[in-house]
C-alpha cells in the first residue's frame, strides 16, 4: 500500500505559540512516555522525540495549512493525504484534526512508520 509523504517544514501555529528558531526544542521528552506506551519501539523513541520537535515545535495542535491535502496535523505533523490510510485503521474517523490529540498523532504515526519508515517524515534511517 503506497502512502503518500507527509510534508511538515511550514507549520500554522497560534500566536500565542510562536517561538522563534533560536528557542525552538531540539526533542518533546513529554511525549517519549506516551510514544512508547502506544507501542513505539524503545530505540526509536529518541527519534521520535527529535521529529516531534522539528515537525511541531512539541505543539500539539501545529497545523500546516500549506500542505495541498488539507493540511499537516498535530505532533509528528501527519499530511492529509493519508486520511484513506488512518481511517481504514480506524485512527481518524472523520477529521484529520483527531490527530491534534497526542496520543492518536503517536498512533497515526507509528502505523505511518511501520509502512514506510522514516521516509514517510523525509528522514534516512541514518538521521533524525
Amino acid at each position: 500500500m503506497a502512502v503518500a509523504l507527509m510534508a511538515a517544514s511550514i507549520m500554522t501555529i497560534l500566536p500565542t505559540q510562536q517561538a522563534s528558531a533560536s528557542a525552538r526544542p531540539t526533542s518533546c521528552s513529554s511525549y517519549e512516555k506516551l510514544a512508547a506506551e502506544v507501542g513505539w519501539p524503545r530505540k526509536e523513541i529518541a527519534r521520535v522525540s527529535k521529529i516531534m520537535a522539528r515537525e511541531s515545535s512539541c505543539f500539539a495542535r501545529a497545523w500546516n495549512q500549506k500542505d495541498p491535502y488539507g493540511g499537516s496535523h498535530g505532533l509528528m505533523q501527519i499530511n492529509g493525504s493519508n486520511k484513506g490510510f488512518l481511517v481504514r485503521l480506524g485512527i481518524v474517523r472523520q477529521s484529520m484534526t483527531e490527530l491534534w490529540k497526542p496520543r492518536r498523532n503517536l498512533q497515526a504515526a507509528l502505523a505511518l512508520w511501520k509502512e514506510c519508515g522514516w521516509s514517510c517524515w523525509g528522514t534516512r534511517s541514518s538521521q533524525p
